[in-house]
């Protein structure tokens, strides 16, 4: 390996994976994250009113050897009593020398809170599956334990919670998506016992989106902010601002704190059909490594013959 591959692994390393105690961000990061709330919040699920399938295909920091890739897929719907929301996701994440899969189950349950407002309660439960190739990283010490054997499918159960007030205009939710606090890397360093673990995260999501002209076809404003807790480490935040034109077009920006500034286009193609994307550019130290941050987004509503539908959907 060459010499400015082994200096971003381990940039990357230090970022990302968190080595021996130390803590970060674990989870994926999401730039049009208030499309699809599914994959933090499972009281999300069925808030759509309609049958909801979303993917999204995120590449960051194009250029970094070994550097995050995200793949996810997402269907949630109401059930015809309408109290009862049921979703499942499934997610795939590569960073370095490590791949992590999950398969989430979630179950949220909707009181009608006024007119146009709901609140709804939300459950998860699921597995993800860790594997990393550590024994084809370059390392100082080749006894060094912790690097003399791969983590060959590791299983790891979770279950979370999240809780989502949401109306026609606006929301506010708050979730932990994984309570257990599992080890990632069980049986490769006996005695190192707590230090590779899967830390629990904490997210409070809002937005609110505004008229900004009189007529219904006008220009729409959404700022939005999401705040992430981690067990260990410093709060983070992203802040967006988006406007939506003709009720076709939206076009925003979002900050993500000491991190990136991100341009978001997304566009409605037809009542059941939307897809966006984004691109970051990075404003850490880091960024003199990477090309920025590509993220793609699709999502479809099935609609129900018996279902009055609003295009588009603001959240």
């Amino acid at each position: 390996m060459k010499n400015s591959s082994v200096f971003k692994l381990a940039l990357l390393t230090i970022g990302l994976v968190s080595a021996a105690g130390a803590y970060a961000q674990q989870q994926p990061l999401y730039t049009m994250y208030m499309w699809n709330q599914l994959v933090v919040n499972p009281a999300y699920a069925g808030s759509r009113e309609a049958i909801t399938a979303s993917a999204v295909w995120r590449e960051q920091w194009v250029g970094l050897d070994g550097a995050p890739s995200t793949q996810v897929i997402s269907i949630h719907s109401p059930l015809p009593n309408e109290k009862i929301g049921l979703g499942l996701t499934v997610q795939n994440d590569h960073i370095g020398p490590s791949n992590n899969t999950g398969v989430w189950g979630d179950f949220a349950y909707r009181i009608q809170t006024s007119e146009k407002a709901k609140l709804s309660f939300g459950l998860r439960a699921g597995f993800g599956i860790h594997q990393a190739n550590l024994r084809d990283l370059d390392n100082i010490d080749a006894n060094d334990p912790a690097f003399t054997k791969n983590v060959e499918n590791n299983l790891l159960p979770n279950f979370g919670f999240g809780a989502y007030y949401y109306g026609n205009r606006g929301y506010v939710g708050i979730s932990s998506p994984t309570i257990l606090e599992n080890e990632l890397n069980s049986g490769n360093n006996p005695g190192s016992k707590g230090e590779d673990l899967n830390n629990r995260h904490y997210y409070l999501l809002a937005g609110y989106v505004f008229s900004l002209s009189q007529d219904s076809v006008g220009v729409m404003f959404k700022p939005s902010v999401v705040v992430r807790a981690v067990n260990g480490a410093p709060v983070s935040f992203d802040v967006s601002a988006n406007f939506l034109i003709k009720q076709k077009l939206w076009l925003g920006a979002a900050y993500r704190y000491q991190d990136a500034v991100a341009a978001i286009v997304s566009f409605q193609f037809t009542d059941h059909l939307q897809a966006g994307y984004s691109y970051d550019f990075g404003t850490s130290n880091l960024r003199n490594y990477h090309n920025g941050s590509h993220e793609i987004m699709l999502t479809y509503d099935f609609f129900s013959k018996d279902v009055k539908t609003k295009n588009p959907r603001y959240f």
